[in-house]
């Protein structure tokens, strides 16, 4: 092995050896996801000139694909994530063929509900918690889509925040995993308060909906739930307040020094969340 050779390789294992776990996964489903993308923009190009079977075949084959791919390397594997991921996405692809076939995709809801009926299964069977992300993804959709107009944010609100008190759950328990993801179902709960909160004015709805963030927040700092789960509390505290100091200006009600009050409210979360990660990192350490 030549010096050369011998600092790449060398430089390679540390890279390897400091990137997180969850990099190579998520990596395998973007790529994933990717291929998906483009196997719909191939199907609508050349959607006029193929017959239904043709339409409808091309989805099951890499559904199939997949679930064999799957057979093969086994659930517990990288390859086998990514792969049964990608089942998920070509069920998708199938309802969309489907409901252009027989013009039924002009109705979304009736789309993701169908994805997510279809969905259900898969992932009860794979225990895929990229699966079961997709799965609520495609949920929200049908609560956004079904109704006409802007959907009743406390639906989404309790849908999500069940699915964040479950992965939370999942988390806290002995040996449990994967924790970031109900990243994904806080940001939902904690737009889902700020838009009803300003939805509904200044009213109860907006102190209760800022009293949900701020218990969020606590809960995130009493069991340690990282900086990441307090700083999206944080930020979202934040805006509230800033809004409703901002309202409070334009009404003559307080004076100019809430700039700067909004301002400092920023720095003190921000550095706040800060230093608490750096803790974090010395911990780890």
């Amino acid at each position: 092995m030549t010096k050369e050779q011998w600092v790449f390789r060398t430089l390679l294992t540390n890279l390897f050896a400091s990137t997180p776990a969850w990099v190579g996964p998520l990596c395998g489903l973007t790529g994933a996801a990717l291929f998906l993308a483009g196997t719909v923009c191939f199907v609508a190009y050349n959607w006029a000139a193929w017959g239904a079977l043709y339409k409808f075949a091309l989805p099951l084959i890499g559904l199939l694909a997949c679930a064999a791919g799957v057979y093969r390397t086994g659930l517990e594997s990288n390859a086998g994530r990514v792969l049964s991921f990608a089942c998920g996405l070509f069920i998708g692809l199938f309802w969309v063929v489907f409901g252009q076939v027989y013009q039924t995709g002009a109705f979304v809801y009736e789309f993701c509900l169908a994805w997510a009926i279809s969905l259900l299964p898969l992932a009860m069977l794979a225990g895929n918690r990229w699966l079961w992300v997709l799965w609520a993804v495609v949920c929200n959709g049908y609560l956004v889509s079904y109704r006409s107009g802007w959907p009743d944010m406390r639906v989404l609100l309790i849908f999500n925040a069940g699915c964040f008190a479950v992965n939370e759950w999942a988390a806290l328990r002995p040996g449990g995993k994967g924790g970031w993801i109900s990243l994904f179902f806080l940001a939902a709960v904690l737009g889902c308060c700020l838009a009803e909160a300003f939805f509904h004015g200044w009213g109860v709805y907006f102190w209760m909906n800022t009293g949900w963030v701020i218990l969020l927040g606590l809960y995130a700092w009493r069991f340690k739930r990282g900086a990441v789960q307090l700083g999206f509390c944080a930020l979202v505290l934040d805006i509230l307040l800033a809004a409703r100091m901002l309202e409070l200006l334009s009404q003559g009600l307080i004076s100019l020094l809430a700039g700067p009050a909004v301002i400092v409210l920023f720095v003190c979360s921000a550095a706040a969340v800060y230093f608490l990660s750096r803790e974090e990192k010395t911990n780890d350490r």
